[in-house]
Order: C-alpha cells, then sequence, then structure tokens
C-alpha cells in the first residue's frame, strides 16, 4: 500500500485556518484561554505527522517559520495598530492596552508552543541557532512590540508615580501588571541578568525621576520648614516610596530607589539641616525625644552617617555637663552641708540618666552615640579632680542607713553611680574611698540593705574588675563569720554573765580591709578578761593567727551616772569609751592624765574624739579652758548639771581640729600609684627586655590606665629608683635606651 505524505501548504493551511486562528480570535475576544481539547489534541497529532515523515516531506523547519510569521503577523497586524491608536489618546489608556496586548501575547505563546510542542522534543534542541518555541515567541515580541513601544509606557508610568507623588490617586493594580511586563519578558528571555530589561528600561529612569522630585522638594522644605517638620516629610517620603515599591515595582527597586532619596533629601543636606536653629542642637536641648529618635531611625539606614551626628550628641552633652560644674561652683556655697557634699553628683547623675535614656530610647542603643556619651563625660568629669571623692561618699549616704539622701529607685541611682566611676581617670581614688567608707557601713552596722551593698559590688566588678572588689566581697565575708564566731564564743564565755557587759567583735582579714596607721594601747580594765578569754578562745581555733585589737573604729555603748538623779546610756566610739571610763578613778583629768591611763598617743583623730565630748551642743564633758584647741595641760571632767529627758543618746563625731589638707593625693594612694607603676615597669621590660624611653613610658601608661593616668614625670622617677634597686640599667651605647636586668 503506497503511503500518503502531508504537503506543507495543504498541512499548514489546515493549522491556520482550524487552529492558530480560532485560538487568536478567542484570545482577542476573551472567550477562552485556549483549545477545546479534541480540537488541540487533532491539531497536534496533525504536526506531530507532519513533523514525523520521511525528508523531503519532513517540514518540522518549515513549521518553525510558519510559527513564528503567524506570532509576526499578530504583532504586526494587530498589536501595533492597537497601541499607536492608545498612544494618540492619554497616558492611562495606552498603559491599559499595553497591559492587555503583553497579556493576550503571552496566552498565544502559551497556547501555540504547546499546539507545536513536539518541535521543542527534537528540533530545537537539536539545531543550532534555533530557540525554543516559547522564548521565540517573547523574543518575536521584544523585537516587534518592546523595542518600539517600551518607552512609550515608561514615560506614561513616570507620569503617573509622579501624579501620585503629588497626591493624585493612581490605578495601583494597573500600574503593577505594566511594570510586570519589563520584569516578565526579562524571565521569558532567560539570561545571566533577567531583570536587565526591567532595570534599564524602567528602574533607572524611576530612580533618577524620584531624584529629581526630591531634590527640589528638599530645597522648599529647607526654606520653609523647621527640623521636625523637614524629619516628618522626609520620613512620610521614604515610607511612601516603600509603600510604592511593595505596591507595584519590583522588591530589586526598593534599595536603590530608597538610597537615592535618602541622598537627595538627606545625606546631601545633612549639614545644613542638624545645624539649623532648630536642629540637632536645639531638639537635644528641649527632649524632643520623638524627633531625636526620627533622626537616628531616617539616618541609621546607612550608618556611616551616624558618627557626624554623634559628634553633635557629644558636643551638647560636653556642653551641659561643663555647664553643671561650674554652675555647681558658683552656687554650692548657698546650699546646705548636705545639699552641697552631693549637689555635682546628683547633677551629674540627672544628666547621665537623662543622655543614657535618648541613647537607649532614641538612638537605638548605637555603638556611635554609647561612644559619644562617654567621651562626653570623660571631658568633663575630669576636670574637677574631687568627683571620685564625691561619687564615693554620695555612694555611701545612699547606701547607709537612716540615710537622707532621697532616691527614687537605689538600683538604677548605683547604675548610674558606676556608669560615672567608668568616666573617672583616676579610678584608685574612688576605689580608696568607698573601701574606707565601706568599712564604716560595715563595722558600725550603717548597712541599710545588704543585697543593695552586693549588688553595688556586682556592678562595680563589671567595671573595675575581680582584683579590688574580691576585697570588699572579703569584708562582707569577714562580717559574716565574725556573727558567727561571735555567737559561738558567747557560749562558751557569757561576757553579760560574769563580766556586766555584751561583747561583739569583728575580726577584719589584713589585706581585705583599708590599712591604715595605728598605734597600740592599753585595754581598757572594764574590757580587758573579755578581750583576753576571746584571744584565747580564738588561738584555740586558729593557733596560727594573730590577733590585733583595734579601737580606731569601735563602738560601745556606756551606762553613765551624771548625778544622783541624771544617768544616761550614751552611744560612743571606743576611744571615747576608754576616755569616759578614766572618769571612774579620777573627778578632773588633764588631757595628759587621759594618754596616760589609756595609753593612747595623741593625733588629730584622737582630740576630735575628746572634743566631741566636750562640745557645747552636747555639755557630756566640761573643759577649761573652754577652747576649740587642746593643749595636754587642759582639763576635763564630768558634767554635773547635764541634763537630757532622753534615755540614750548617740554621740556624734565632730571634726573640730582638721587634718591637714593635701592639696594633691592622698598618702596611701601615692604609695599604691607608685608600686603598680614600679610592677607595670618590671613586666614590660621583662617582657622586652630592651625598651626606648619614651616606648616604655607608653607602655607603662597603656598599662594603668584604666586605674589611673601615670605622669611621664613621675614614671620617670620610678624607672630612676628601678636603676638604682639594680632591676633595669641604661645602655652604656645609648641613654635613652633601657635594658632588663635578670
Amino acid at each position: 500500500m503506497e503511503e500518503t505524505h502531508i504537503t506543507l501548504e495543504a498541512g499548514f493551511q489546515r493549522i491556520d485556518e482550524t487552529g492558530i486562528r480560532p485560538f487568536i480570535k478567542m484570545i482577542e475576544t476573551k472567550e477562552s484561554d485556549f483549545f477545546k481539547a479534541r480540537a488541540f489534541v487533532e491539531l497536534y497529532d496533525h504536526i506531530f505527522r507532519m513533523c514525523i515523515q520521511r525528508d523531503p516531506y519532513n517540514w518540522s523547519e518549515e513549521l518553525y517559520r510558519k510559527y513564528s510569521a503567524s506570532i509576526e503577523n499578530y504583532l504586526k497586524g494587530t498589536v501595533q495598530p492597537a497601541l499607536k491608536k492608545a498612544r494618540a489618546k492619554y497616558d492611562r489608556a495606552y498603559l491599559q492596552e499595553w497591559m492587555v496586548r503583553y497579556r493576550n501575547h503571552a496566552r498565544i505563546v502559551f497556547g501555540l508552543s504547546k499546539l507545536f510542542m513536539y518541535l521543542d522534543r527534537f528540533y530545537t534542541p537539536s539545531t543550532e541557532n534555533v530557540l525554543g518555541l516559547k522564548k521565540q515567541g517573547y523574543k518575536l515580541f521584544e523585537d516587534t512590540i518592546f523595542s518600539t513601544f517600551s518607552k512609550y509606557a515608561r514615560d506614561a508610568i513616570l507620569s503617573a508615580i509622579n501624579a501620585e507623588r503629588e497626591k493624585e490617586e493612581q490605578d495601583r493594580d494597573l500600574l503593577r501588571n505594566c511594570v510586570n511586563v519589563f520584569v516578565d519578558l526579562g524571565y521569558n528571555l532567560g539570561g545571566q541578568n533577567k531583570l536587565r530589561y526591567y532595570e534599564t528600561q524602567l528602574q533607572n529612569d524611576i530612580v533618577n525621576d524620584a531624584g529629581s522630585f526630591y531634590r527640589r522638594c528638599a530645597t522648599t522644605w529647607l526654606r520653609e520648614d523647621s527640623c521636625s517638620a523637614y524629619l516628618i516629610k522626609c520620613e512620610a517620603a521614604l515610607n511612601a516610596e516603600t509603600a510604592r515599591v511593595k505596591a507595584y515595582l519590583h522588591k530589586s527597586t526598593l534599595e536603590p530607589l530608597i538610597l537615592k532619596c535618602y541622598q537627595e533629601l538627606l545625606k546631601t543636606h545633612q549639614n545644613t539641616l542638624l545645624n539649623k536653629a532648630t536642629g540637632m542642637f536645639y531638639l537635644l536641648e528641649e527632649k524632643q525625644n520623638d524627633d531625636l529618635k526620627r533622626v537616628y531611625e531616617l539616618y541609621a539606614r546607612y550608618p556611616e552617617d551616624l558618627p557626624a551626628i554623634g559628634e553633635m550628641f557629644r558636643t551638647q552633652v560636653q556642653k551641659e555637663g561643663k555647664a553643671i560644674v561650674k554652675r555647681t561652683n558658683d552656687t554650692v556655697k548657698g546650699k546646705s552641708q548636705q545639699d552641697e557634699k552631693h549637689v555635682l553628683v546628683t547633677s551629674l547623675i540627672t544628666l547621665h540618666r537623662h543622655y543614657d535614656n535618648v541613647v537607649r530610647q532614641c538612638f537605638g542603643h548605637h555603638q556611635v552615640f554609647q561612644k559619644a556619651l562617654k567621651t562626653a563625660f570623660e571631658s568633663f568629669i575630669n576636670e574637677n579632680d574631687s568627683v571620685s571623692k564625691l561619687l564615693a561618699l554620695y555612694a555611701h549616704d545612699v547606701l547607709k542607713k537612716g540615710s537622707k539622701v532621697n532616691v527614687g529607685n537605689v538600683e538604677k541611682t548605683l547604675d548610674h553611680v558606676v556608669f560615672l566611676y567608668g568616666y573617672i581617670r583616676d579610678k584608685d581614688v574612688f576605689d580608696h574611698d568607698y573601701q574606707q567608707l565601706l568599712q564604716e557601713r560595715l563595722l558600725k552596722r550603717k548597712c541599710s540593705s545588704e543585697a543593695n551593698e552586693r549588688a553595688m559590688i556586682a556592678k562595680l566588678k563589671s567595671e573595675a574588675g575581680y582584683q579590688w572588689t574580691n576585697k570588699l566581697e572579703g569584708m562582707f565575708k569577714d562580717v559574716g563569720l565574725s556573727k558567727d564566731l561571735t555567737q559561738t564564743f558567747r557560749k562558751c564565755f557569757d561576757t553579760e554573765v560574769k563580766c556586766g557587759l555584751v561583747f561583739n567583735v569583728n575580726v577584719c582579714t589584713h589585706g581585705f580591709w583599708p590599712s591604715t596607721n595605728y598605734t597600740a594601747s592599753k585595754t581598757p580594765e572594764a574590757v580587758k578578761e573579755t578581750t583576753e578569754q576571746f584571744e584565747k578562745f580564738y588561738h584555740g581555733r586558729y593557733a596560727e593567727r594573730e590577733i590585733q585589737w583595734r579601737m580606731d573604729m569601735g563602738e560601745a555603748e556606756v551606762l553613765v551616772k551624771f548625778n544622783p538623779t541624771t544617768e544616761v546610756r550614751l552611744s560612743v566610739s571606743s576611744y571615747q569609751m576608754a576616755f569616759l571610763l578614766v572618769f571612774n578613778k579620777k573627778k578632773i583629768a588633764s588631757f595628759q592624765n587621759i594618754l596616760d591611763i589609756t595609753g593612747l598617743k595623741s593625733d588629730t583623730s584622737l582630740q576630735n574624739h575628746l572634743l566631741s565630748l566636750a562640745h557645747p551642743k552636747l555639755g557630756i564633758l566640761l573643759k577649761r579652758p573652754n577652747t576649740k584647741s587642746l593643749d595636754k595641760t587642759h582639763k576635763f571632767q564630768l558634767n554635773p548639771k547635764f541634763k537630757c529627758r532622753l534615755k540614750k543618746i548617740t554621740v556624734p563625731l565632730y571634726t573640730i581640729i582638721r587634718h591637714a589638707v593635701n592639696p594633691t593625693i592622698d598618702p596611701s594612694i601615692a604609695i599604691q600609684r607608685r608600686c603598680q607603676m614600679d610592677a607595670a615597669i618590671v613586666r614590660a621590660m621583662k617582657t622586652k627586655k630592651r625598651m626606648q624611653h619614651m616606648d616604655l613610658v607608653n607602655e607603662v601608661t597603656a598599662q594603668l590606665i584604666a586605674r589611673f593616668k601615670a605622669q611621664p614625670g613621675m614614671i620617670k622617677k620610678r624607672i630612676e629608683h628601678l636603676i638604682e634597686q639594680e632591676y633595669l640599667e641604661r645602655d652604656p651605647s645609648a641613654r635613652g635606651v633601657y635594658k632588663y636586668l635578670a
């Protein structure tokens, strides 16, 4: 039986008349999006048979050309005239036609590529320089339509965007579909950059157009608006552009678009905007936190622009801090003594609390602003040498029992104290005073809350490290152990029954507690038996430990009978107890008699203890002559006319004779610094073996900067001292070079 071949003309005529034309008509009239199933199967089978015939009747190549020609004819005969007609109308009509024509084309390409699908199985993959059916369909759209008409669509889209910026409502669904033509075409044609058509033909123009628009806006806003109003408009503009991208532009546009708007609105005018009369300094002074937060959020998008704002923040904080220091010095004379010693610290804490909140709540706790705050406080807090001492005294008054310092939240106040401590250059001065005051609170039982005390130590540890705070923790541990030790001793020796007194003792480990010069004294007869019994008890437990009794930090309650009708219990220091016990044997005693009986040596502190008993406000002792000075010939006696309605009196310690004030630094701190400099020099030389003078000075300064700022002159003196001690020597060939001696 002879095989029947399908000719190209007859075969394609059937495809064209029963398939391609009816299908295009269905798409144009929106009758259907695809072939009817039976017609599709018949036409597909027909194309299949035309492609599997033997040469010269294999029509694969010709059918591919016919496929391309059919789409091209449609584009030229239908799409081009429709777009030209729409172009003569208005932008929205053109965009509507642009969207419809691309959508119809996409459906036609989809349907015809399915119909001619057999060509994609064998012909297009094995033939060079031939695109797949779908890609060929979109390539024809690019060459015939997109290359000519896309610029009109772009202009219409840009016009709509600008109109929307001017508050004219636009059809966002239409715009999204029109923009999608630029995106979809690239994805369908493939290649390395699938967004090439969108980026080159639309996105770049959108970005540049936005830049031009906001450049004009910025000029007007800067001239007419305050900084706050300008920032609000900028925020609204950036939010609008972000919403625009989400609504109908491709997401890749967001970054370049926002960058362009940011540059034109904020970056270019940053200096002018923030230095306006209503700019950054005004916002900080007037505490406009909402606007400050807006400044940060707008500029934080590009962190490289934050340092300039941080510098303005630092300048303002530094200005206010210096004003506080100056104002405090000018006005403190009119304050009461209680206020006087805290006015500077409380003002600095208030300033720090405010600007720390600004950094956290407005500036996102960003590192730039943390550093600016730290630098500002360091600059003015170290101008006043007394801040370290005043800060330690303030912490003491906050933590002690019966404090008159009014703080709302103790923990937050302590946080700010530690922050200020971190800014202080000479931390060892604070350390010395804080430890002395902690000793007073612990030994005199003046701690208002042990939890607060331990919390403060923990905060200081995070700032100062373990070495110093370990001593503070040791002091607490000693007080706790001493309580247990006292209770155990009372079980062994009942002091109240056997000696007629209640005995409490604090055993303080040497090294933990502040070291002070102390001259040993005679133990008063009234407590001698008790102290001897405690020594036996203690040595029975700790045979190798030595006990030294200290009266300089002790307290006592003494029942004093002034006359037959007046008997008062006095809460006094251990020194004052010893003085009062003298009058059990003597009615009148000179200062020299008192020293001989007690075994004490006269010094400024001791004299103040005695003179406090004779102070006119109390009058416990009578002094002759009745002067503020004290000589060894001056005489004292109990005041027989003493009257008091109270059954118990706490005798305050008055500073009647003052210590000679060292205008530079406490001697104990000076000694400690010399030791630390010696250690730092030896460490550096032991590591390097040989160093230039300036290199060694810089190394020692860097090692000690966390505790205090070592002066080069003092370091030089310590180097000379170590050379004398034969730790170092000068290089004979270079006088400015030191060598380490092992």
